[in-house]
């Protein structure tokens, strides 16, 4: 029933933009989007997710055209990637991608940024594009900062340092990760993470292969929070560096499973290990 008359406001739209209109008043493009927009709805319910999406999308171009209904078009636009998000990520990621461009036309900068985000999150567990999804939180990060939304711009900013330290874009990552942790030093709520983004932090430091370096950031670190020397993570990160300076494989390993035991390593930072490690066992012996 639903997917028939969903065909049936698909006919009343054309017939809208196309025909005579017999009475003064209103806008034909409007109305026809309005339409294509309850027949988009209506293919949801038979879930009809392709036929949905084009239907929204038609009334995202209608929108489009009216100066006044350019949050319309957006949502929209949104509206049409939701259902293609079901079996077409790259038809989803461009409708999202059109919806970027009116919110930041009408310095709609929260809903940009939302939407790539969205975007991001596609490229992360539809696409796997690891780079395409750091450039989307990247760019939302940016977006925030205009809106002027701090706590959504340090959750963007902590998923590029993880992205980026995946892609051993190790110094990007400590770079966004310092950027939060400063952005937390004064704030009571989210001090308590400091000890988190120093270690991730250091952890990819430790990566870089430079230890001169790393004892100099975790020396920072304490500067900059004096209570981080007494941490488990501080203790840690200090024991696994001299395990890297002197070649100590094993009680690298030690140390690792250690730390684990009290506080569980992620997957995030069990890559990064294994990586410290790796540096380890390839270093060519001095004696």
């Amino acid at each position: 029933m639903s997917e028939r008359q969903a065909q049936e406001l698909l006919q009343q739209a054309e017939k809208k933009l196309n025909g005579w209109s017999w009475f003064g008043g209103g806008n034909k493009e409007e109305e026809a989007a309005e339409i294509y927009e309850k027949a988009g709805n209506t293919f949801k319910l038979a879930q009809r997710w392709p036929e949905a999406a084009d239907a929204f999308m038609k009334a995202a171009e209608l929108y489009k055209k009216i100066p006044d209904e350019r949050y319309e078009a957006s949502k929209a636009f949104e509206n049409a990637a939701k259902c293609l998000k079901r079996n077409d990520a790259e038809g989803a990621v461009k409708a999202l991608q059109e919806a970027i461009t009116i919110d930041k036309d009408g310095a709609n900068f929260r809903n940009a940024a939302k939407h790539h985000q969205e975007i991001a999150e596609i490229y992360e567990s539809d696409v796997i594009d690891l780079q395409g999804a750091m450039d989307n939180w990247d760019a939302a990060a940016h977006l925030y900062m205009a809106d002027d939304s701090q706590a959504m711009v340090n959750k963007c900013l902590l998923k590029v340092a993880h992205f980026a330290a995946q892609l051993e874009q190790y110094d990007s990552a400590i770079e966004k990760f310092e950027t939060v942790a400063t952005n937390s030093v004064d704030n009571q709520l989210t001090k308590w993470s400091l000890k988190e983004y120093f270690l991730k932090a250091g952890l990819c430091y430790l990566c870089t292969q430079d230890t001169v370096r790393t004892r100099q950031a975790l020396d920072k670190y304490v500067s900059m929070d004096l209570s981080f020397e007494s941490t488990r993570e501080y203790q840690f990160l200090q024991s696994i560096l001299e395990c890297v300076e002197n070649g100590e494989v094993e009680i690298f390993t030690h140390k690792v499973y250690e730390f684990d035991q009290l506080t569980k390593l992620d997957n995030w930072k069990t890559t990064m290990l294994l990586r410290i490690k790796r540096t380890i066992a390839e270093e060519p012996s001095l004696l």
